[in-house]
Order: structure tokens, then sequence, then C-alpha cells
């Protein structure tokens, strides 16, 4: 499908929610990806654009790829209601609450990203590109209605007739990227591990709390752990799904926050959100090689 100077704002919007239904990029995306293709195969000045840095540039280009254009995607989720329960009417305000998982949430963070990840890597295809370097990944509020997730990055392609079956996605630097090349791994897929858990502020936690003592908040402290115990088990299992021999991590995020208790009773309860982000990488190679080392010439001489 084509631009038309004719179509209005009402027949793109509804063009693009159907090629999004059949999940393919919505039209504005295509067009910009046709065009920009069209001006790279005629040579055109301007036909890519990247954030890059110089050192960046230059480190694909030793590793034998070449950059091809600025890719992203985004998805628009609205968060409903994810209450799980928070353990209250387990114990009843007595001893020690436990620590409750949030499945709904960690289902939306997990395929919101994987939505904005693909879309990314679809444009990185209409570029024929052969993977993504340097993506970075935002979730912002978006309006009164929801929430935005957002991947952005460098879409590469390899300079020889070797190429992989499948653009890949990856958040490391492109000196990160040269440097595992040149020791016989690839990357394989941008992965990421979501932990979502919820406890009622007991007795206890309130007590501890307003101590003059120092003394660990045990219930705190299970809450965190279930959290990041949870996220590592999703980024295994995600890292596993995309074909994964190991990961390389880049950033982990902890949220905590408090709301006022929604299963009826007094309180609140404490929330707690790890995310874990990473690259999946595989050897292609037993031998590694060396990296070529730099030429130095002395000043002082």
């Amino acid at each position: 499908m084509t631009a038309s100077p004719e179509w209005t704002d009402e027949q793109i919007a509804a063009a693009s929610a159907a090629e999004l239904s059949a999940g393919r990029l919505p039209m504005r995306a295509q067009w910009r990806l046709a065009e920009q293709r069209g001006r790279a195969e005629r040579g055109e000045p301007g036909a890519f654009t990247s954030d890059l840095t110089i050192e960046e540039f230059a480190a694909i280009r030793s590793v034998g790829f070449s950059p091809v254009g600025q890719v992203m995607g985004s998805a628009v989720y609205n968060v409903g209601w994810a209450y799980s329960g928070c353990g209250y009417y387990g114990y009843y305000g007595y001893g020690m609450a436990p620590v409750v998982p949030v499945p709904a949430t960690q289902q939306l963070l997990n395929q919101a990203r994987h939505r904005a990840v693909n879309r990314m890597r679809q444009e990185c295809q209409a570029l024929d590109g052969d993977g993504v370097v340097g993506v970075r990944l935002a979730v912002q509020r978006f309006h009164d209605i929801g929430l935005e997730f957002f991947a952005i990055g460098t879409a590469v392609r390899a300079d020889g007739r070797k190429r992989p079956k499948k653009p890949f996605t990856s958040d490391l630097s492109g000196q990160d990227f040269a440097k595992l090349l040149r020791a016989g791994w690839v990357p394989v897929a941008l992965v990421q591990g979501v932990g979502a858990m919820v406890r009622h502020k007991d007795r206890l936690q309130l007590a501890w709390g307003s101590s003059w003592f120092n003394q660990e908040l045990v219930g705190s402290t299970k809450l965190v752990q279930a959290a990041r115990a949870a996220a590592r088990d999703s980024l295994t299992a995600d890292a596993r799904k995309a074909g994964g021999h190991t990961v390389v991590l880049r950033d982990t995020v902890l949220q905590v926050f408090e709301s006022r208790c929604a299963s009826g009773s007094e309180g609140e309860d404490q929330h707690t959100n790890a995310y874990l982000w990473g690259t999946a990488i595989v050897p292609y190679r037993r031998a590694a090689v060396s990296e070529t080392p730099l030429q130095m010439l002395r000043l002082d001489r």
C-alpha cells in the first residue's frame, strides 16, 4: 500500500488500525521506511540516520557491519485492574503478612515490551537490516489513559554474504557489539525479566518502622527478594525462548510504592516491581580472534 495525497487523517488512522491488527506497522511508518530505503538504494545523501557516536560507528564498521537507519517501536496499553489480593485474609492481621505475586501486572509489562521491540524489529526488516544495536527501552505515562512502552535503536546490516535469518535486537553499545563479535559471540535478542509482588503492611512492619533501634524490616526484605527472584526466573525463560545461550545483563531497576489496601481492610499495601534487561547471546565459533593492536607514536621524540 502506498501513500496517497487524497487520504484523510481518518482514512490513514483506519488503515493503520487494520495494519496493526494484522501484525504489521502503521501506515506512516511504512511510508517513512519505504522512502528511506529508496533513498539508500539510489545512493542519495541522508539515506540513514542514527544516534550512534563516532566511536560506536567506527567500532561497528570494524567488524563488518554498517548502520542503515534509526528504528523504533511503541505500544500504548491501558492499565486495568491488576489486583490479586495482598494476602491479608490469609493471616487476618496477626503475625507477618505473606508476599503475593501479581501475575496480571507481570503479563502486561512483558507483553507490552515484546510488542514494542517486535515493531522495532519490523522496521529493521523494512530497511533490509540484520539487527538493531544500542536499543533503549522506556516506559512513560500516556496522558491519563495508560502507559507507552517505547524502544529505539540503530539498525545495522552485515557487509558480507553471511546474514542472520532473523534480525537480532540488542542493547549493547557499538563498542560492546564489536567486542562481542571478536570474542566469538553474537547477539540474539533483547530479553527482559519482570517480577511484580505485593504484601500488606502488617503490624510488625509498622512497629519495626517506628522503632528507635536499627533493625531489619524482614517483611520488606522478603518482598524485594521475591520480586527479584521472579524477575530472574522471567529473564531465564525469555532468554530460553529466544534461543540464547547466556545473557549479558545491562540494567536492573526496582520500583517500590505503596497504596491503600484494596482488600477492604485498613492500612496500606507495599508493591514492588523488579526489572532485569539484557541481551541473549550465542557462540558462533570456538576460537576467539584477538583484537588488532593499536599503533602508538610517542610524542616526546
